[in-house]
C-alpha cells in the first residue's frame, strides 16, 4: 500500500521538474531576471538576515519588508524600515553588507535628507 502512494507522488515531482526545465530551456540559453536575482542572492556574501540587521542598525527602526533592487547599478537588498510614523527604504550591498543608501520609502527621487552609506552619521 505504501508503494502505491510513493509512485504517484514521484511521478508528479518528476513531471513538475521536467516542466520547469522546459521553461528555462525556452529562453534559448538567456538568463531571465528571476534567474539572475536568484543566482546573485545565492552567491551573495551577505545573507538577508544580516542585511536586515545592518539596515535596522543604520536607521534605528524595525524592518517591515524586504526585496531586491536594481535601479542604480548592481543588485542590492532592499529593506523597508518603519521608524516612528515614517517608512524608509534602505539598500544594502549583497557582498559587503554595507548600507548603500537610505531614502524615504515613497520617494521616487533623491531627497535632501537621504545619505550615502559611506558618510558619517550623527546619532539621534
Amino acid at each position: 500500500m505504501f508503494r502505491s502512494k510513493i509512485f504517484p507522488a514521484t511521478l508528479v515531482a518528476v513531471l513538475t521538474l521536467a516542466g520547469t526545465g522546459a521553461a528555462f530551456a525556452d529562453n534559448n540559453g538567456k538568463e531571465t531576471d528571476e534567474q539572475h536575482e536568484l543566482s546573485a542572492v545565492t552567491n551573495a556574501k551577505t545573507s538577508l538576515s544580516q542585511a536586515t540587521a545592518a539596515a535596522e542598525q543604520e536607521t534605528g527602526g524595525k524592518a517591515v519588508g524586504t526585496g531586491l533592487e536594481n535601479q542604480e547599478g548592481p543588485l542590492a537588498y532592499e529593506i523597508e524600515i518603519a521608524k516612528g510614523n515614517t517608512l524608509q527604504k534602505v539598500l544594502v550591498d549583497l557582498d559587503s553588507g554595507k548600507v548603500i543608501k537610505v531614502t524615504a520609502a515613497n520617494a521616487g527621487h533623491e531627497d535632501p535628507g537621504e545619505h550615502e552609506g559611506n558618510s558619517e552619521h550623527e546619532s539621534d
